[in-house]
């Protein structure tokens, strides 16, 4: 069972790795140092007009705390077939779910300590934290997390006490509470509770092993474990194991009636009413916008809005192009009398209409929060209006281009 799962392990991560290597591509990288540059900035400008006393400062610090925890899930790499191939081993089954808890835990640690090192100024500004007291924070996040991954393991197995493997109680309720000990009392309480239950869970995971398998419930956890996992990637490349779904939404359709049903539009009408009612696509559309929107209403600045501005207008459009090869598989639209110079028009068309939407609000919230500061407004609107056109007119047919001779290949 450990050699089991040491070969789906490498499986995994080489599908993973050929995934970021799209996602890391040269622009995303360049984007991504500038947006890290800047918020290191504007974090570090914002440290220094902070002090102690602040009443808000451990509720944000709880929260964000709170919300990086749930970050790591029990990867078991289990696959729908399993439950008929890997039933007759199911009392070896407890070897392969260990293999992959310590595969969890390191990399659910790995992102706790970044999340601690980012808070860690923060914590020593407006909390007086000392040396000490942030390893005993860090320790007591690092087996919060352990926790919460043995009750994962639990929920994989059919326990009489369901608390065990209850998640709203580990995920939520259990580090809330270690947490206000810990920033309203005193730190090291909180690392000596966190440490006498994962003591005491630890003990009692021996016995989960003896008891049968809870098949659905695993493969069903994987299932959506991975799929949240295809949902990132599919925001900067086209993911083939992710079905999306289609559904009606009468609301916009007076946006759709204003497209002339001639031959020419022929494509402009596909492709507006399949980025409409896509769900994911239409998902991706509005999350992006949604998060780039109070990404630029909580930040003040001269540059880092409109760099925010425009990283997040390339990042929508990029997630977009993929669509362009949506309906090649419809044997229907090849016998359409539409010339390809027509298609690419009509999908930049739309592009167009899109990125306008969005480099809109953005240039609202913009000016909204930095109305004194003339530099960033002109930034904003000359930045957004010359991205938009050098993307879908440079940038799009080139990548296509590039798209379409990958297919061929």
């Amino acid at each position: 069972m450990k050699q089991l799962f040491k070969k789906r392990l490498a499986n995994h991560l080489t599908e993973m790795m050929k995934y970021l290597r799209l996602v890391f591509n040269d622009y995303f990288v360049l984007a991504l140092v500038f947006l890290i540059g800047g918020l290191g900035y504007y974090y570090s400008n914002a440290l220094k007009q902070l002090h102690s006393g602040i009443w808000w400062a451990p509720l944000l610090t709880i929260g964000v705390l709170l919300i990086g925890i749930q970050l790591g899930r029990f990867a078991t790499l289990v696959q729908d077939p399993d439950y008929v191939f890997l039933l007759p081993q199911e009392s070896e089954m407890v070897y392969y779910l260990r293999s992959a808890y310590r595969y969890s835990l390191v990399l659910a640690c790995v992102t706790q300590v970044i999340i601690w090192i980012v808070l860690m100024p923060f914590v020593q500004v407006t909390l007086l934290a000392t040396t000490s007291d942030l390893f005993y924070l860090l320790a007591s996040i690092l087996l919060l997390k352990a926790i919460w991954l043995n009750a994962d393991f639990a929920r994989k197995y059919r326990v009489k006490s369901r608390w065990v493997a209850n998640r709203f109680l580990f995920r939520f309720l259990l580090p809330l509470a270690i947490f206000t000990i810990s920033f309203y009392f005193e730190y090291w309480v909180g690392t000596l509770l966190t440490f006498l239950i994962i003591l005491f869970s630890t003990v009692n995971s021996r016995r989960w092993g003896i008891r049968s398998l809870d098949w659905r419930t695993m493969i069903d956890d994987e299932n959506n474990r991975m799929h949240t996992v295809y949902q990132f990637f599919n925001l900067f490349t086209d993911v083939p194991s992710l079905n999306g779904s289609v559904r009606r939404r009468r609301y916009l359709d007076w946006l759709l009636r204003r497209i002339r049903l001639i031959p020419e539009n022929t494509y402009l009408y596909l492709y507006a009413h399949g980025i409409l009612r896509d769900h994911e696509m239409g998902g991706l559309y509005f999350r992006l916008t949604v998060i780039g929107t109070l990404f630029l209403v909580f930040i003040k600045g001269e540059m880092l809005p409109i760099a925010l501005c425009l990283i997040f207008l390339y990042l929508i459009g990029f997630q977009m192009i993929p669509f362009y090869f949506h309906f090649d598989d419809n044997a229907f639209v090849h016998i359409y009398p539409v010339t390809n110079d027509h298609q690419m028009k009509n999908f930049q068309r739309v592009l167009l209409i899109m990125l306008c939407a969005v480099a809109t609000i953005f240039a609202i919230a913009v000016i909204a929060i930095n109305y004194t500061n003339v530099v960033t407004i002109i930034g904003v609107i000359v930045g957004e209006l010359l991205e938009v056109l050098a993307f879908i007119y440079l940038y799009v047919p080139r990548r296509i281009q590039r798209g379409q001779r990958s297919r061929n290949i």
